[in-house]
């Protein structure tokens, strides 16, 4: 009996000893967790507002009282950019065909096309760490050409016999449409004080790259306001040209503040 009674000890603590490690053995492994998040990022949102506008694709300021041209078998792109901390936005018009526009005695004068452009809010998106948050609550884009074909336009910026470039709009209105808003005129980056009191004198933009301006430019629709920048190339270099008549004293700046396009003040004729 006490055999029997051990023998059966035995076999009970057996069982439980392969119960535990059959338990054991079925413990699943734990899945490693995400890392906690500890930042946030500036993203984006959905788009709050849509409007038609002119878009600027070249803008051009005449000296008074000379003039100006942009040259003909000359494409252009303008491409915009709107940023939020990290986030950017890229969009661009550009000509499909070679366009040339004049601009005389004190005239400032751009070529437009009429565009879509949407506005969109920012946001803050978690991230596992960091911070880098949103330097404004809206960012535009340009959507693309509003009409099909596209629609261009060259449109009146300042009339002729404007002396000085200093208080030029930085919006336009024409034919049921405003523009977006652009910065075209003189500034304080003077670039020289020019006379052509011996002679008279052709100056022309004249880069390494093809780049011909660039300034900053605005989107505002129903309310929601957003602020970039605009870079305009052409397809070759020295694309814009400016005659200075003999026996006249300008201040030359690089126009919209950063050129490399000018801007004029006209002072007098020479003593």
């Amino acid at each position: 009996m006490k055999i029997k009674i051990h023998n059966i000890r035995l076999l009970r603590i057996a069982v439980i000893i392969i119960a535990m490690l059959t338990s054991i053995h079925a413990i699943p492994a734990v899945a490693s967790s995400s890392p906690a998040l500890g930042g946030y990022e500036c993203g984006l949102g959905s788009m709050v507002a849509e409007g038609v506008y002119w878009t600027p694709v070249i803008l051009l300021n005449s000296p008074y009282p000379g003039s100006a041209s942009a040259a003909q078998s000359v494409s252009y792109t303008a491409t915009y950019t709107f940023s939020s901390g990290p986030l950017t936005l890229t969009s661009q018009a550009s000509t499909t065909l070679s366009q040339t526009i004049y601009a005389n005695n004190g005239e400032a004068i751009g070529l437009f096309r009429l565009d879509k452009w949407g506005i969109y809010n920012t946001k803050l998106i978690p991230i596992i760490a960091g911070y880098y948050p949103c330097s404004q609550p809206y960012v535009a884009k340009d959507l693309g050409s509003a009409t099909n074909p596209p629609t261009f336009r060259s449109i009146p910026i300042l009339p002729n016999g404007t002396a000085s470039d200093i208080n030029e709009p930085n919006q336009i209105y024409y034919n049921g449409y405003y523009s977006i808003q652009f910065n075209n005129g003189f500034s304080n980056n003077l670039l020289a004080n020019y006379g052509t009191c011996a002679s008279p004198a052709i100056l022309a933009v004249s880069q390494s790259s093809s780049t011909l301006l660039i300034a900053g430019v605005g989107v505002s629709i129903n309310g929601y306001d957003s602020s970039g920048s605009i870079e305009i190339q052409g397809s070759t270099t020295n694309s814009w040209t400016y005659y200075l008549p003999q026996g006249y004293i300008w201040d030359i700046s690089y126009a919209g503040g950063q050129g490399p396009a000018y801007a004029f003040e006209y002072l007098g004729q020479c003593q």
